[in-house]
C-alpha cells in the first residue's frame, strides 16, 4: 500500500515540489506585492539590503526542502479525497441535480466518471457522456486507472492567469466495480506547493522561479510564468554576487539563491 501511494505521488511530476504553508514570516511585516497564491496581498517580510534578502531566501528554501515531502502527501491526499468522495456519491443513475449538488459541495469545476470499460457515465459539464475517456484529450491519461495500471493519478497542475489560480485534475479508481472518477477544480494554494509563497514571505521585490518559470513575485512588473530572459537575467548572472533586473521601467540590483529547481531572486531599487 505504501509503495502504491508513493508511486502515485511521484506521478505528480517534478513541478510538485512542496512547501509547508505554515512557514513563518521573515523579518518585520511590511510592503505589498503579488504572488501566485494571492495577487495584491501584503508581503509578510521585508529587507533593505541584498544580504538580508539572501539570508531570508536561504531560510525559506531550507524550510521548503525540509517540509516538501510531507506537504506533497498532504496536497495529493486532499485532491484524491475529493475524487473518492465524488465517486462514492455519484453514479450513472444520479440525476443532474444530484450531480450538481456534489459538484457544488466539493467546489469542483468538472467531474468525469466512467465504467470499467472507460465509457463516461457521468459528465459535468454535460457533453462527454457516452464517450470513452481515451477520446478526451485532457483526461485520456486517466485511462491508466481504468486499465488497473494505477489506483490514483494527478496531472501536473496548470496555472490559469485569468483566475490567478491553478487547475487541478486528479482521479481515483471507482470502488470494486472499476472505472475512474476524475475531478477538476481550482486551487490557488498550489502556489505554496511549488514555492510561490516564498516571495510573499520574504517581502517586496522578490521573485521565485521553479524550473525556470516565475511561480511567485512581489516585484511590480514581473508576472507569473515569466522567464529569466523576460527580466533581463542570464543563467550565469545567478552565480554572481549581484546583477541587474529590469521590471517595467525600473531597474534593480539583485542577487539570487538557488537550490535544486528553485531560485529566489531578491532585489533592491538601483
Amino acid at each position: 500500500m505504501k509503495k502504491k501511494r508513493l508511486l502515485s505521488i511521484l506521478a505528480i511530476g517534478a513541478a510538485s515540489l512542496m512547501v509547508i504553508a505554515s512557514l513563518t514570516a521573515c523579518g518585520s511585516s511590511g510592503g505589498s506585492g503579488s504572488s501566485a497564491s494571492d495577487s495584491g496581498s501584503k508581503a509578510e517580510g521585508s529587507y533593505s539590503s541584498l544580504a538580508d534578502g539572501k539570508a531570508a531566501a536561504q531560510k525559506y528554501i531550507a524550510e521548503y526542502e525540509k517540509g516538501k515531502s510531507a506537504a506533497s502527501f498532504k496536497f495529493a491526499d486532499r485532491a484524491y479525497a475529493k475524487a473518492k468522495e465524488a465517486a462514492e456519491k455519484v453514479s450513472a443513475d444520479s440525476s443532474a441535480d444530484d450531480v450538481k449538488k456534489v459538484v457544488t459541495d466539493l467546489a469542483l469545476e468538472s467531474l468525469t466518471i466512467t465504467d470499467e470499460k472507460g465509457d463516461v457515465t457521468v459528465s459535468y459539464p454535460e457533453g462527454d457522456a457516452g464517450k470513452n475517456i481515451k477520446e478526451l484529450p485532457d483526461r485520456a491519461i486517466f485511462n491508466k486507472i481504468v486499465k488497473g495500471i494505477s489506483d490514483k493519478f494527478m496531472k501536473d497542475p496548470e496555472y490559469n492567469a485569468k483566475e490567478n489560480t491553478y487547475s487541478i485534475l486528479a482521479g481515483v479508481r471507482k470502488g470494486d466495480e472499476g472505472g475512474v472518477a476524475v475531478v477538476g477544480y481550482n486551487d490557488e494554494g498550489y502556489a505554496s506547493v511549488i514555492g510561490g509563497d516564498i516571495a510573499e514571505k520574504c517581502g517586496p521585490n522578490t521573485v521565485v522561479l521553479n524550473d525556470g518559470k516565475v511561480v511567485g513575485s512581489t516585484l511590480d512588473g514581473v508576472g507569473l510564468g515569466a522567464t529569466l530572459e523576460d527580466i533581463g537575467v542570464k543563467e550565469a548572472d545567478l552565480k554572481s554576487d549581484s546583477f541587474s533586473v529590469k521590471a517595467g521601467d525600473k531597474s534593480y540590483n539583485a542577487s539570487a539563491v538557488t537550490k535544486g529547481s528553485l531560485t529566489v531572486i531578491v532585489s533592491v531599487p538601483a
